[in-house]
C-alpha cells in the first residue's frame, strides 16, 4: 500500500495556511520596497562549494546534498539564503553596485531537524544590505526589523540585540585550553554560569578576563549594558564590540526603534557573523521569528570584500506567534461594565 506520509520534518500547507503565509510575505515586501530594497529570485540548488564557502562546519552538517544526474556534480539544497546573496553580489558587480539593497523570499531546507518538532523546511523573507558598513547601516537594519515585526502583527515581540565578537573576545582573553572552546560555546548557549566559572579556573589569561567569563551568562535584561561596560574596561576586544552596539542603538532609537533587549552573552553557529546581531522572539513561536546580523567577512569569501548586514523573518514561526496571540485574545474574559 502506498505510504502517503511526508518525510520527517516536512509538512503540507493547506489553502488557509498558504494564503496567510502569502499575505505576510506581501506585507513584508511592500515594507522592504519602501526602504529601497529590490527583490531577487534565487535557485533552490547551489554548487556544494558555494554553500561550503558560506557556512561554518557545524552548519554544514545540516546541508542536504544530491548528485546531478547529467554531470555527476554534487550540489546542495540551500540551507540558508544569505550565502546565495553573497554569491550573486560577487558574480554580478555590473548589475549590483554598492551599496545594494536586496530582498527575497523562499524556502530553505536542512538535512535534519535542528531539534525535535522543528521543521526542516522553513519559509523565509528577508533583506541584505551589501556594501554598507558602520553605524548607519546597523541602525537601518535594526529599524527595518522592528518595523517588520510591527507590520506582520508582532509588535509585542521582543527584539534582542547582541554582538558576535563580545563573548568571543572575553573567551579569548581568558586563554582557555584549546580543547575547551566547544565547552565554552555550549555553556554560553545554555547561559550556564557555573560551567563558565569552572572553565575560567582552567584559563591562563589575566584574572580580570577569567573573572569576566562567567558573567557572560548574565549579560541580558535591564542591566546587560552596565554589566557589559564593566567587563569592557578590562577586555579591549569586547570594548570595541560594545561601542558598535551602543552607537547603533542610539541612532536606531532616534529613528523610532522601540525599546529592545540586549544579550551580549549569545552565541551564533552559522559561522559568518562579525558584528551586531539581532533576533525577534514572540510567545507561541517554536524559535526566533526573525534573526540576522552583520557579516563583513562573508562577501570576501566570494571575491568581493565588502561589508554587509541583513536578516530573515521566519514566516512559519511568525504564523505560530500570531495564532498564539489570537488565541490569547479569544480566551481573554470580557471586561465587566
Amino acid at each position: 500500500m502506498l505510504d502517503l506520509s511526508l518525510p520527517s520534518g516536512l509538512r503540507d500547507m493547506l489553502p488557509d495556511h498558504s494564503a496567510h503565509l502569502a499575505e505576510l510575505t506581501g506585507k513584508l515586501h511592500r515594507l522592504f520596497a519602501s526602504f529601497g530594497y529590490r527583490r531577487v529570485l534565487l535557485p533552490t540548488l547551489e554548487r556544494l562549494e558555494v554553500v561550503e564557502r558560506g557556512l561554518s562546519p557545524a552548519a554544514l552538517a545540516g546541508v542536504l546534498k544530491i548528485v546531478e544526474p547529467g554531470s555527476g556534480e554534487v550540489v546542495a539544497i540551500r540551507p540558508d539564503i544569505t550565502p546565495q546573496i553573497a554569491r550573486l553580489y560577487a558574480a554580478r558587480a555590473d548589475a549590483l553596485p554598492a551599496p545594494a539593497r536586496l530582498c527575497y523570499d523562499g524556502p530553505v531546507l536542512r538535512a535534519r531537524e535542528a531539534r525535535a518538532g522543528r521543521p526542516r523546511e522553513v519559509m523565509q523573507a528577508g533583506v541584505e544590505l551589501l556594501g554598507a558598513g558602520g553605524t548607519r547601516a546597523d541602525a537601518e537594519a535594526l529599524v527595518l526589523l522592528g518595523r517588520c515585526l510591527q507590520k506582520v502583527g508582532l509588535g509585542h515581540a521582543v527584539l534582542e540585540v547582541g554582538h558576535a565578537r563580545f563573548a568571543p573576545a572575553v573567551v579569548e582573553a581568558a586563554r582557555l585550553p584549546a580543547a575547551a572552546g566547544a565547552e565554552a560555546a555550549e555553556a554560553l548557549a545554555r547561559k550556564d554560569e557555573g560551567a563558565l566559572q569552572a572553565l575560567a579556573r582552567r584559563g591562563r589569561g589575566p584574572a580580570a578576563a577569567r573573572e569576566a567569563l562567567p558573567l557572560l551568562a548574565t549579560l541580558y535584561g535591564a542591566e546587560a549594558l552596565p554589566r557589559a561596560r564593566r567587563i569592557a574596561r578590562d577586555v579591549p576586544g569586547a570594548a570595541a564590540a560594545l561601542r558598535e552596539v551602543e552607537a547603533a542603538l542610539r541612532l536606531a532609537r532616534r529613528r523610532g526603534l522601540p525599546e529592545v533587549a540586549v544579550d551580549l552573552g549569545e552565541a551564533r553557529d552559522l559561522g559568518y557573523y562579525t558584528g551586531i546581531t539581532f533576533a525577534g522572539h514572540a510567545a507561541g513561536a517554536g524559535a526566533a521569528v526573525a534573526a540576522g546580523g552583520r557579516y563583513d567577512g562573508l562577501l570576501a569569501r566570494f571575491g568581493r570584500p565588502d561589508p554587509a548586514i541583513g536578516f530573515a523573518v521566519d514566516l512559519e514561526f511568525a504564523t505560530q506567534a500570531l495564532e498564539h496571540r489570537d488565541g490569547a485574545v479569544r480566551r481573554r474574559p470580557a471586561r465587566r461594565r
